[in-house]
């Protein structure tokens, strides 16, 4: 009777054991996989200066570390997401940072590929710990392993599946690292809008407004800026050259914040006979040649919008559109002019619109300074129930009119700016100056508890690394966007780019890609920026 009761204790002991080893890999994780018998890491193949690190359907290979500024680029970083369990084996995604693709099982390639809206076998890994960090990781699909091909060592070398080989080669060190930004191929995939009929097919800003009135309640509105229509895209997704953008401004409506798909969102339309564009929701005034719509926010069954109107590329200057909402995409439209706005040129009220809880409505604006495209970020206010009535914070105190300069300033920007509000924190989002060939493309965040400041210091969580024909891409029009959360403590940051870069023609033969003219978003940790 005591053999047994030992006998049961080692074996109770060691399923113990056993489990705990299971559970040792958390549920969502950050790593870089590390081959053993190489000393190189998986990453994304592909050259980064076509942009191919992002496409679909791109092989996984191994190199020796790869840094950027002195980190590691992202394309060697993974997430491991855990997704079911079935028949006791847990099975996880794995997913790029730098793309935000998943890896994908195609026979015996490995490749990227967005995520599918149902998870097939062919995207999901068991990975069985060997011990000492070293995994041995399979597909669900196939059973097969991750393994370098022919065994070889060198740089380029693909990883592909192949059957159990004890030489190292299917041997891979999984080293978790701290958490870090990376792009959210679901965000980016909603704007590629290729269905003509669709209304909106490209376009830059991109600012969000959530929605919580009648029928409408988990609504989103997207609102942009220079718009393409879908019926000028050509038989190849991509538009003429020459050819130009149908409107000024538009709105697009999300039917819920965890709906990606771009088929569900379609454009808000006015009844505009003036200017025979229902698609084009804030008009454009006479004497100026555009009207660029920015931040809003939702007051009953009234939406708020900052508008900014000029010519060229001069602001001539600003307003607030009241949209009335309807449980359809045909919504009412009125231009409305608040104290001390509508002669505003100076100070642009285009980088956030926030509503805390205390009663106002805080809008934030950007004053452009003269060297390195640097910036004083301004703040103004108005009652949630007297939205036309503003008051602006001069460094002291609130008053009827905007005070530009330094004393007024509630924080410095960079050359865009972005504000918003979550987890009782002002966020600050400012990038580089990205328009005018300079070579510093980060993107910084920083938190203050108070819409007046202090701001903390500017911690830099991005850098942008996409090309127009070997080329920096110009980027621009940063946003914050807090209402997508995404259960893992993660911040919706987005920016744009635009159809060229400095010194080069902006189409690509007879056509001009819409990749370079729709939004990009990433996620940052919570963790990264004091969330």
């Amino acid at each position: 009777m005591k053999t047994l009761i030992v006998l049961l204790s080692i074996l109770f002991c060691n399923l113990h054991l056993a489990m705990a080893k299971m559970q040792m890999l958390p549920d969502y994780v950050t790593v870089t996989l590390r081959n053993v018998k190489s000393n190189k890491y998986m990453e994304v193949s592909g050259n980064p200066f076509q942009n191919e690190k992002y496409k679909d359907s791109i092989a996984l290979q191994q190199w020796e570390l790869s840094t950027s500024r002195g980190e590691m680029d992202r394309w060697q970083k993974w997430h491991v997401i855990y997704y079911a369990t079935a028949n006791g084996v847990r099975y996880y995604y794995i997913r790029n940072l730098h793309s935000g693709k998943l890896i994908d099982a195609n026979g015996t390639i490995v490749q990227q590929i967005a995520a599918l809206p149902q998870p097939g076998d062919g995207q999901l890994w068991k990975l069985e710990d060997k011990g000492n960090g070293q995994y041995r990781i399979y597909n669900k699909g196939s059973g097969l392993a991750l393994s370098l091909e022919g065994g070889a060592t060198g740089n380029g070398v693909k990883v592909i599946l192949d059957r159990i080989a004890n030489d190292g080669r299917q041997s891979w060190m999984l080293n978790v690292i701290p958490d870090d930004t990376y792009r959210d191929d679901a965000v980016v995939r909603f704007f590629n809008r290729n269905n003509t009929t669709q209304g909106s097919a490209a376009f830059d800003q991109g600012n969000s407004i959530p929605l919580t009135w009648s029928a409408n309640n988990g609504k989103v509105l997207w609102v942009t800026q220079d718009a393409w229509d879908g019926v000028q895209l050509q038989s190849n997704k991509m538009f003429k050259c020459g050819d130009f953008h149908r409107y000024s401004n538009s709105v697009l409506i999300q039917p819920a914040k965890t709906n990606w798909d771009p088929e569900h969102a379609p454009n808000m339309t006015i009844n505009n006979s003036t200017s025979g564009k229902p698609r084009q929701v804030f008009n454009i005034q006479s004497g100026t040649s555009w009207s660029w719509a920015g931040p809003g926010i939702e007051l009953g069954d009234k939406v708020y919008v900052h508008c900014g109107e000029g010519q060229g590329l001069d602001i001539t200057g600003q307003s607030l559109y009241r949209l009335t909402q309807s449980t359809g995409t045909e919504w009412r439209a009125e231009r409305a002019l608040p104290n001390g706005l509508d002669s505003q040129k100076v100070i642009t009220y285009s980088c956030g619109m926030v509503k805390p809880g205390d009663g106002y409505v805080y809008v934030f604006g950007k004053e452009g300074v003269s060297f390195n495209y640097a910036s004083y970020v301004h703040v103004a206010r108005f009652r949630e129930a007297n939205p036309l009535q503003w008051e602006y914070y001069n460094g002291s105190a609130w008053t009827s009119s905007p005070s530009p300069g330094n004393a007024a300033k509630i924080a410095d920007g960079r050359g865009t700016v972005s504000i918003a509000y979550l987890n009782g924190k002002y966020i600050l989002m400012t990038m580089d100056q990205g328009f005018d060939c300079d070579t510093a493309r980060n993107i910084y965040i920083a938190t203050a508890s108070s819409p007046i400041g202090p701001f903390s210091g500017q911690t830099l969580v991005y850098t942008i690394k996409e090309y127009f024909k070997g080329q920096y891409a110009r980027y621009y029009t940063p946003v914050v966007h807090p209402v997508f959360d995404n259960g893992r403590n993660e911040l919706l940051l987005t920016y744009c780019l635009n159809f060229s870069a400095c010194r080069l023609e902006s189409c690509d033969g007879e056509y001009l890609d819409p990749y370079y003219y729709r939004v990009k978003g990433i996620r940052v940790p919570y963790s990264k920026i004091g969330l």
